[in-house]
């Protein structure tokens, strides 16, 4: 059986979550890993909306049922040492150092905001001078 060491810091991190319904696609076939794809906004409804390109997505929020933890892993490695901190022998073999792992919760995810409307295209009024 493997035993899992999950470790909570003192003050986790509040975390929300944006779903998105269906998938993003690009002009060019690039990874979107890390790129700033949007800006999400709340009106004065407390509605959220995100804005992604020349497209308007609304949405809501919700309370999770179960929350999420997020977590960081961590390898931490030891020797058996004696008293005096140097490596001692166990029956006549040297030191054995042993790795662990364990995980870290660094955050917890409530909240999220889901987007399942299709997009409104963001058009603007162009002034015709004469």
């Amino acid at each position: 059986m493997v035993q899992l060491i999950i470790k909570m810091v003192d003050n986790p991190e509040e975390w929300g979550l944006v779903e998105l319904q269906g998938k993003l696609e690009t002009r060019e076939d690039i990874n979107l890993d890390g790129l700033h794809i949007g800006d999400l906004h709340f009106d004065e409804k407390g509605t959220p909306q995100l804005i992604i390109g020349h497209h308007l997505l609304t949405g809501k929020c919700s309370q999770l049922e179960r929350p999420f933890a997020v977590l960081r892993k961590s390898l931490s490695s030891s020797v058996q040492e004696d008293g005096d901190g140097e490596a001692m022998e166990v029956d006549g073999a040297a030191a054995k150092s042993s790795s662990s792992t364990e995980y870290l919760v660094t955050a917890v995810i409530r909240r999220k905001v889901i987007f399942k409307v299709r997009p409104k295209p963001i058009v603007r009024k162009v002034s015709v001078r004469k």
